[in-house]
């Protein structure tokens, strides 16, 4: 759905479809980033679940904050519903307000109420999303940062199991030489049979 570019003027007003058509295009747009940050989280899970096994303090905020991203993504949706509901009272309001008209002044101030309730109702919506697209962002990166954390810690726990193994092998093969330096010792030593 295209941006309003302007409203059209209505008498003492807005032309009343021009604001419903632009709240709508609002809530669309609020659905369309709520269903972006849905794709982004069952991504992030999807690739937590294909990590290999880390540190379970790390596994454990990793798996927190992506918690407390799936609350917030379920907070927007309940937010953009309620967007809905009330998009759905102001149309309801507003041709109630058109039958009951009596004068022309009355119908002007029930309109230039309308847009009022409008306005805010679009203001507060796109602060709130804002708002929600920010604390997003920052839960995604915290949740990003602590992976990337957790995958450098499994590839130094890699390495140092790695260097441990060398170690060990060495060692086994140290005591296999010494064994056989202390056999060929013994075999040195055996009394001889006359």
């Amino acid at each position: 759905m295209a941006t309003p570019q302007s409203f059209r003027s209505a008498f003492n007003g807005f032309n009343r479809e021009d604001v419903v058509h632009y709240l709508e295009y609002l809530n669309a747009k609020h659905a369309s980033q709520v269903e972006q940050l849905n794709t982004e989280v069952t991504f992030l899970q999807r690739k937590l679940e294909e990590q290999p096994a880390v540190d379970p303090t790390a596994a454990e905020e990793v798996t927190r904050r992506m918690a407390e991203l799936e609350e917030k993504l379920a907070e927007s949706e309940a937010e953009r519903e309620a967007l809905s509901q009330k998009l759905a009272q102001l149309e309801k309001e507003l041709e109630e307000a058109r039958a009951e008209r009596v004068t022309i002044q009355h119908r002007t101030d029930l309109e230039l109420e309308a847009y009022r309730r409008a306005e805010r109702a679009e203001r507060m919506a796109r602060e709130r999303a804002e708002q929600v697209y920010r604390q997003t962002n920052g839960v995604l990166a915290d949740a990003s940062a602590k992976v990337d954390e957790a995958a450098g810690q499994v590839s130094q726990i890699s390495d140092h199991v790695m260097s441990q193994l060398d170690l060990l092998r060495e060692a086994v093969n140290c005591s296999k030489q010494a064994l056989a330096d202390a056999a060929s010792g013994l075999y040195s030593l055996k009394p001889r049979e006359d």
